[in-house]
């Protein structure tokens, strides 16, 4: 079984990732650290760096029983593939902590308030195989991988709507 779990830098991947991999007992895969392994980093721009995704999908693609975190999801061919969701309010306090730049902050909470890596999966997985989860993410992601129901996958459409005038404020 390959999880993917995927979102905005912040919403808490690695973390998530780290839990169910320890229940599981499936190895959790980093894209950053395994393209550093296999030399997939092939550039940067500005504070991220670019990856050969062909040779990061040839890796992950031999391997079986994994949770991958990344920001992206079409690097692999996911049986779920999980879209972890922040409030950006509290994307924004977190990402701080983390020493981003404002602008960087700004275009990170304007992604999440435009679904840009829930869209992102949805161009390359069906609807039936994406989740959105918001809170309690490791015990909800359980609950849908021992028991999955396409009434809780993105086939009923998205339930986030973080497009408001509030979070709007926060990039200007």
């Amino acid at each position: 079984m390959k999880i993917a779990i995927t979102g905005t830098p912040g919403v808490g991947k690695t973390r998530v990732a780290h839990e169910l991999s320890m229940v599981l007992g499936f190895t959790h895969v980093c894209i950053a650290e395994i393209a550093k392994k296999v030399g997939a980093i092939v550039g940067k721009e500005e504070e991220s760096f670019v990856v050969d995704t062909d040779a990061l999908s040839q890796e992950l693609k031999e391997m079986d029983d994994i949770i991958i975190d990344s920001h992206f999801a079409e690097m692999f061919d996911a049986d779920f593939v999980f879209v972890l969701r922040c409030e950006p309010l509290i994307l924004r306090e977190r990402l701080r902590g983390r020493g981003y730049s404002e602008e960087k902050i700004k275009e990170n909470i304007m992604a999440e308030m435009l679904d840009y890596c829930l869209v992102n999966a949805l161009e390359y997985y069906p609807p039936e195989k994406i989740f959105e989860i918001h809170e309690n993410a490791a015990e909800e992601i359980l609950k849908i991988v021992e028991n999955p129901t396409i009434e809780r996958s993105l086939v009923n459409g998205s339930r986030t709507k973080f497009l408001t005038e509030e979070n709007l404020a926060l990039v200007e």
